[in-house]
Order: C-alpha cells, then structure tokens, then sequence
C-alpha cells in the first residue's frame, strides 16, 4: 500500500483575525495603563499640593502668642494716667454752680477713657442745672445725664441721686 499523505492547508484567515485583535488588545492595554499612569501623577501633584497647603494652614493656627509681661503693661498704664491732663475732669466736677450738689461718687475707667459722676441732689429739678454746669467748663467733653433715682418712696422727700458720664479725651 501505498502511503496516503494528506497535506491540510492552513487556514490563513484565522491568522489574520488573530492578529488584528492581538493589536487592538495591545492598543487597548496601552492607552489605558498610559491613563492609569496619567492619573497616577495628578494625584501625586495633588496630594503634594495638599501637603503643603496642611502645613501651612498648621503653620498659621499655631502662630506663637505674644509674650505679655503683666508689669511693663501696668507701668505703661500708669505712666499713661500719670501724664493725663486731670484739669479737664476736675474743673468740670468744682465749678461753683455745683456747690449746693454734694458728690457722691467719681470713677474714671483709663480703658475706655470715660469717668462717671455721681451727684446727691435736692430734687428732680436740679438734674438739667448740674448737666447745664458740667458741660460749661469741660469744653469738648460732653456730660450726658445716665439717671436720676428718688430714695424715699413716692412721697418726694427722700434725696435724689443722678448719674453722669462723659469720655474725658
């Protein structure tokens, strides 16, 4: 008997299709680890500039609080009151229309510059004369009447008391 050789061809088309889609799967695989690794460096710059943005926002709430030396702000406080012109409020408080007034009470606040009077008056009456002799000789400063109280009841014959304030410059 004879040998019987068979000769199978190949079929060419497969390779082909094999081919094309061996380059379409590489092209693929490609682009995407290229956007991977694109979007691998954004997020590093971004994570960077996050960083730095932390650290600076740490570096300005932490900023160091000024020392605060409780003695060199007293003597400053007192060389200020020291060299404060007293004339103005002590004109205003002994003007002679105010001798039949007796004052009760004066406070000087040196933060916000405002001194307040306390005067012990006859009657209600009296109020709009010590206001009227206050703001005669203390030129700028103007003296505003805070209140007047009766003590005594509603009777009228208690003493009355009012209150005025004004900021001494």
């Amino acid at each position: 008997m004879k040998p019987i050789r068979i000769q199978f061809v190949e079929p060419r088309a497969w390779k082909a299709i094999w081919l094309v889609t061996a380059v379409i799967l590489l092209t693929m695989a490609g682009f995407t680890g290229w956007q991977v690794w694109q979007q691998h460096q954004i997020r590093k710059g971004l994570q960077v500039e996050l960083d730095r943005l932390q650290a600076e926002l740490k570096a300005r709430s932490a900023s160091v609080a000024p020392a605060v030396n409780p003695r060199e702000a007293s003597e400053k406080a007192a060389l200020r009151l020291m060299q404060r012109d007293w004339n103005r409020l002590y004109d205003a408080i002994e003007h002679p229309d105010l001798a039949h007034v007796r004052l009760v009470q004066l406070t000087f606040d040196a933060e916000t510059d405002e001194a307040r009077l306390e005067y012990e008056l006859k009657d209600m009456t009296e109020g709009g004369n010590v206001t009227q002799a206050l703001n005669v000789t203390s030129g700028a400063n103007v003296w505003q009447l805070e209140r007047l109280n009766t003590e005594g009841g509603a009777t009228g014959a208690g003493k009355t008391r009012g209150v005025w304030r004004a900021r001494i410059n």
